[in-house]
C-alpha cells in the first residue's frame, strides 16, 4: 500500500523515537559489557593502556545515554529529525570502534582468555543492537563491521588454531546477526506500516462517528420538528372539525327555518316533500292526477371530479333556473331532492304533458352545449329524467309516486342517459282478445264458459254513455271482459280502450275508473279468481 508523505515522515518519526527510547538499555549493556572487559583486564594482569582502553566502551556508553535522555525530553520537531539521528549514528560508531578496538588490542597482547570475552562481549553488544533497534539493518551493518572486522583481522594474522576458531565464530556472528537484521525488519516495518494504516483507519472513523452524531442531531431536531407539525396538525383537524361541526349545525338550523336550498335557489327536500304531501291529500279529495318529474345530469359524478365542486354546484343552480321555468303554474314546485337530483312537482298534470315537459327541458339543455370534458360517450352535458304520473287515492301512500319516478330515471340511466322514461302503470295489465276460430261465435254464454275454464267466477255488469266514471279496486287478481260497447279504463291517469270481445287481467289492489266510450251500453264482465 502506498504511503503518503506525512506518513512516511510519521513512521520515521516513530522509528527514531523508538531507537532513542532503546538507547538506555542499549547503554547499560554497553556499561555492563564494558566493566566486563575492565574486570577481565584486571584478572589476567593486561598492561594499563589495555585497561584504559577497556574503559572506552564504557565512556560512551554513558555519552550515549546523556544524548538519548536530552532527545527525549526536548521533543524535536519534524525539521531537526535528520540531524538527531546523525547524532545517533555517530554514537553508534563510536560506541563500536571502541569494542572492536578493545578487542583487537587483547588479541594483539596475546591475553588470549581475555581477548575472548572482548569477543564475546562484542558479539553479544551486536546481537544486542539487533533486538533493541528493531532489525535497522544499517545500525547492525555499521556496528557489526566496527564491533568485530578489527578482532577478526586480528585473529586472522595470528595464523594458529585459536585465531582461526575465533576468526571464524566472529564471522558468522556477524552473518548471522545480519539475517536477524534483515528479517526483524521486515516484520517490525510491516507492523509499523499496519499501525499507521489502522490510525488512519480510526482517523476516518472518528470522522464517520462524528458525521453520523451530526446526522443523529439533525434527526432528532427533524424528529421533534416533525412531532411538533403533528401537533399543530391534530390541532387544526381538531379546530376544523369543530368549524364544520359548527357550520353543520348552522345548515341544519336554516334548512328548518328557510325552504330554499342555499346553492340552487330551489326548495329543500324538506319542504319539497312537505308540499308534495299536501299536494296528495288535494288531489285525493279532488280526483286530480298529479305528476312527479325527477332530473338528473349524466356522468354528474366525473363532472364533478373534472371541473371541481364549485363548477358543479354553479351548474346545478343553472338547470334549476331551467326547471323553475317550467313549473309556473300554481301549485308547480321546483325542489333539490338530493345532492345530485332535482326534482318538479306538477299537480293535475297528467301523464302526456308530464312526459312532453320533459322532453322539452331535456333538449333545452342538451342545445345549450354545456362542455363536459369527463364524461365516456358525448362532450356536452345532457340530463337523464324519470317521469311518475298517478291519480292520488286513500289505499296509496305519497312515496308511491317516488318510487315510481325513481324507478323511471333508473331505467333511463340503465338506457345510457339523454332519455326521458315515463313509468307506466298500464304494463302492469295484460289484454287478451277474442280468438274467434279457437273461441266461436262472441256471445254471453260463450264469454261466461271461457271465464268459467280459466278458473274465475263472474258477475255480469252494465255501464251506459254519460254516466259518471266508476272506480273498481280488486282485493284478488280479476278479469274484466267486454261483451259489447267499447269501455275507457283508467289507471291512475293512464287510460286505455278496449272493445266487444277483450279481456283485461288486472292484478291484486289496481285502482281502475271505468267509463263507456261511445253510444252503445257496454256489457261488462268482472270475474275473479275462484278460491
Amino acid at each position: 500500500m502506498d504511503l503518503t508523505q506525512t506518513a512516511v515522515i510519521r513512521l520515521e518519526a516513530k522509528q527514531l523515537d523508538r531507537l532513542f527510547q532503546y538507547g538506555y538499555p542499549d547503554c547499560i549493556a554497553g556499561v555492563l559489557g564494558a566493566l566486563i572487559l575492565v574486570a577481565a583486564g584486571w584478572v589476567f594482569e593486561a598492561p594499563k593502556a589495555a585497561l584504559a582502553l577497556a574503559v572506552a566502551p564504557l565512556v560512551v556508553s554513558i555519552v550515549r545515554w546523556i544524548v538519548a535522555l536530552s532527545y527525549n525530553r526536548s521533543a524535536p520537531p519534524s525539521s531537526a529529525l535528520h540531524q538527531w539521528a546523525i547524532i545517533f549514528n555517530i554514537g553508534v560508531v563510536i560506541g563500536a570502534i571502541s569494542w572492536g578496538a578493545t578487542a583487537a588490542y587483547f588479541i594483539y597482547l596475546d591475553i588470549l582468555p581475555a581477548a575472548a570475552v572482548a569477543c564475546s562481549v562484542a558479539a553479544m553488544m551486536t546481537l544486542c543492537v539487533v533486538a533493541l533497534y528493531a532489525g535497522s539493518l544499517s545500525i547492525t551493518l555499521i556496528f557489526g563491521a566496527l564491533a568485530m572486522a578489527p578482532a577478526a583481522v586480528m585473529a586472522a594474522v595470528r595464523v594458529d588454531s585459536s585465531g582461526a576458531l575465533m576468526c571464524a565464530a566472529l564471522i558468522s556472528t556477524f552473518i548471522v546477526a545480519t539475517l536477524a537484521a534483515r528479517v526483524v525488519k521486515q516484520i517490525v516495518w510491516l507492523s509499523v506500516i499496519a499501525q499507521s494504516e489502522n490510525e488512519q483507519l480510526v482517523g476516518h472513523l472518528d470522522q464517520r462517528r462524528t458525521q453520523v452524531e451530526k446526522l443523529n442531531v439533525a434527526l432528532k431536531t427533524n424528529t421533534d420538528k416533525r412531532e411538533q407539525a403533528e401537533i399543530t396538525l391534530r390541532r387544526t383537524a381538531a379546530d376544523l372539525g369543530l368549524v364544520q361541526g359548527k357550520a353543520k349545525a348552522l345548515a341544519d338550523t336554516l334548512e328548518r327555518v328557510s325552504p330554499v336550498c342555499q346553492v340552487t335557489g330551489l326548495a329543500n327536500r324538506k319542504h319539497f316533500d312537505q308540499q308534495l304531501n299536501s299536494e296528495w291529500r288535494r288531489a285525493t279529495r279532488e280526483k286530480k292526477p298529479m305528476s312527479l318529474v325527477i332530473i338528473e345530469m349524466d356522468e354528474f359524478e366525473e363532472y364533478v371530479n373534472a371541473y371541481g365542486r364549485q363548477s358543479a354546484d354553479a351548474l346545478l343552480k343553472r338547470i334549476g333556473r331551467s326547471i323553475k321555468g317550467f313549473g309556473r303554474r300554481s301549485g308547480d314546485l321546483a325542489g333539490r331532492y338530493d345532492d345530485a337530483k332535482l326534482a318538479l312537482l306538477l299537480p293535475g298534470c297528467d301523464a302526456r304533458n308530464a312526459a312532453r315537459m320533459s322532453e322539452a327541458l331535456r333538449k333545452r339543455v342538451q342545445s345549450n352545449k354545456i362542455a363536459h370534458a369527463g364524461a365516456k360517450n358525448r362532450d356536452i352535458l345532457t340530463l337523464h329524467i324519470g317521469v311518475a304520473t298517478i291519480k292520488p287515492s286513500r289505499t296509496l301512500p305519497h312515496s308511491e309516486i317516488q318510487k315510481r319516478a325513481d324507478a323511471a330515471l333508473y331505467e333511463a340511466r340503465f338506457q345510457g342517459g339523454n332519455k326521458v322514461i315515463a313509468y307506466k302503470p298500464l304494463s302492469k295489465l295484460k289484454l287478451e282478445r277474442w280468438d274467434k276460430p279457437n273461441d266461436g261465435p262472441l256471445s254471453e254464454q260463450a264469454m261466461t264458459q271461457k271465464l268459467l275454464v280459466w278458473g274465475y267466477d263472474t258477475a255480469k255488469e252494465i255501464l251506459r254513455p254519460g254516466e259518471k266514471p266508476r272506480e273498481q279496486v280488486s282485493e284478488d287478481d280479476t278479469v274484466i271482459a267486454i261483451l259489447t260497447g267499447e269501455l275507457l279504463i283508467d289507471v291512475e291517469g293512464h287510460t286505455m280502450a278496449i272493445s266487444a270481445g277483450d279481456s283485461i287481467f288486472v292484478p291484486q289492489g289496481i285502482a281502475l275508473l271505468l267509463q263507456a266510450s261511445g253510444e252503445r251500453p257496454v256489457v261488462k264482465f268482472t270475474a275473479t279468481k275462484s278460491r
